[in-house]
C-alpha cells in the first residue's frame, strides 16, 4: 500500500501542511517574544484604553491558533479523507480479492488438483501480510467511524 502514488502524495500533501502550518504558529510567537523583547515602547503603546499593542498581540495568537486548526480541519476534509476513503477502499477490495483466492485455492487443492509453486506462494504471503498489518492498525476504529 505505500508504493501507491495516491498514498505517496497523501504523504507529501499532510506533510508539506504540517510544514507550513508549524512555520506560521512559531513564527507569530517569536514575532510576539522578539517584538517583547527589542521594542517595549511599542508593546506598551495603549490601543484603546487599558488595551496595549502587546496585550493586543498575544490575544491574536489564540486567534492565529484557531486560524491554523480551522485551515487544519478544512485541509483533512479536502485534501486528506477523500484519498483515504479511496485507498480503504482499494485495501478492502484486496483483501476481498485475497480472500477468495485463497478461498478458490483452498477447495482446489482439497481435491488435489492445484498446488502453487513455492515462488508465487512467498510474494503473494508477504504482500497479503504487509496488507494486513495496516488494516490492523486502522482499523481498531471500528467500522462505524467517521471522521467529520
Amino acid at each position: 500500500m505505500s508504493g501507491l502514488p495516491a498514498y505517496q502524495e497523501l504523504r507529501r500533501t499532510h506533510r508539506r501542511f504540517g510544514v507550513r502550518a508549524t512555520a506560521v504558529a512559531v513564527g507569530g510567537f517569536l514575532l510576539y517574544v522578539l517584538l517583547s523583547s527589542f521594542l517595549p515602547g511599542l508593546m506598551n503603546t495603549s490601543v484603546s484604553g487599558h488595551l496595549t499593542v502587546g496585550l493586543a498581540l498575544g490575544l491574536g495568537q489564540f486567534v492565529l491558533m484557531g486560524l491554523i486548526v480551522w485551515r487544519y480541519l478544512v485541509h483533512v476534509r479536502t485534501d486528506v479523507t477523500p484519498v483515504v476513503r479511496g485507498l480503504r477502499g482499494l485495501a478492502r477490495h484486496q483483501e476481498n480479492a485475497r480472500r477468495r483466492h485463497g478461498a478458490l485455492q483452498e477447495r482446489t487443492i482439497r481435491r488435489g488438483a492445484f498446488e502453487e509453486p513455492a515462488s508465487q506462494r512467498g510474494a503473494f504471503e508477504e504482500r497479503t501480510s504487509q496488507r494486513g498489518a495496516f488494516e490492523e492498525r486502522t482499523s481498531r476504529r471500528g467500522a462505524e467511524f467517521r471522521p467529520w
